[in-house]
């Protein structure tokens, strides 16, 4: 509320739960006046309370207001607001009841559940864990082609026939077999978080922040090594080809770093770690 001094008409305002019902006694900080200040009586309409509707705001005494001093919420356009919501549903359930003929409608609360349900389906840490899932499916199923098609013996035959000097199997296990075997536990390990996640487990989302983050350094290194491994071959290159195997590996490591980037950015949300348990 707002005072001013009677002696020197100085003003100011002082918060109306700051003053109690018997009144203060104040003193002008310009011409140490004293006098006393109440509180002004709320009209006939006001609505009362010492707890507010709206924020919770509580003067734990006897003190009530019709204005909360801590949000500024009126108490009694609030109530009314309120008030005129519920008619206005209740309105709205008597139209559809009024008009439907064929199908009753279900009852409020299975229409809610329904609605909770879909909500909570579409919900981001359950479309992360599906789509981290089905590609953790196709990761394996990938590596385990590649360990069925794999053949360390004849393929280590076919490269010696074709060289000077024999192959050794470390040789051809680390330039055909160990990909393979990497994909399958890749893809292993980020089935397993992807459906603990959906458990809204907060270790799932360690894990699976790691193993994304571990797939953006190991996707660029793997296109650098085979850009190396070109270029150690007994065969001549170009300037062009030079030029394409790099531009190849720039648009690569952006099409599958990219998307992994953002998705590690996302498990940080609030709406992610805010519901995944501690």
């Amino acid at each position: 509320m707002k005072i001013a001094c009677p002696n020197c008409a100085a003003s100011g305002s002082i918060p109306d739960h700051e003053i109690p019902e018997e009144g203060r006694f104040l003193s002008c900080p310009r011409c140490n006046h004293g006098f006393a200040v109440r509180k002004p009586q709320p009209k006939n309409n006001a609505y009362l309370a010492d707890t507010c509707p709206s924020c919770n705001y509580s003067t734990f005494g006897d003190e009530r207001f019709s204005t909360c001093p801590k949000c500024g919420v009126m108490v009694k356009a609030f109530v009314e607001r309120q008030r005129e919501d519920a008619q206005r549903r209740r309105d709205q359930e008597l139209l559809a009841r009024k008009y439907s003929h064929d199908v009753a409608p279900p009852p409020p609360e299975q229409e809610s559940a329904v609605i909770a349900d879909f909500v909570e389906t579409l919900h981001p840490v359950n479309l992360i864990a599906w789509g981290v899932s089905l590609a953790a499916l196709v990761i394996v199923g990938v590596g385990l082609w590649g360990l069925v098609e794999y053949h360390g013996g004849d393929i280590q035959a076919q490269l010696s026939a074709q060289r000077d000097e024999p192959v050794s199997a470390w040789y051809v296990f680390l330039h055909y077999g160990a990909l393979p075997w990497i994909k399958t536990l890749y893809g292993a390990a980020l089935l397993a978080s992807g459906l603990l996640f959906m458990k809204r487990s907060a270790r799932s989302l360690r894990v699976l922040a790691q193993l994304l983050w571990a797939a953006i350094f190991f996707v660029p290194l793997y296109f650098i090594g085979g850009f190396v491994v070109w270029v150690m071959e007994p065969i001549p290159h170009s300037l062009s080809g030079y030029f394409i195997e790099i531009v190849n590996i720039v648009l690569m490591t952006a099409l599958w770093c990219i998307p992994l980037f953002l998705l590690a950015r996302f498990l940080s949300d609030r709406r992610i770690t805010s519901v995944v348990k501690l």
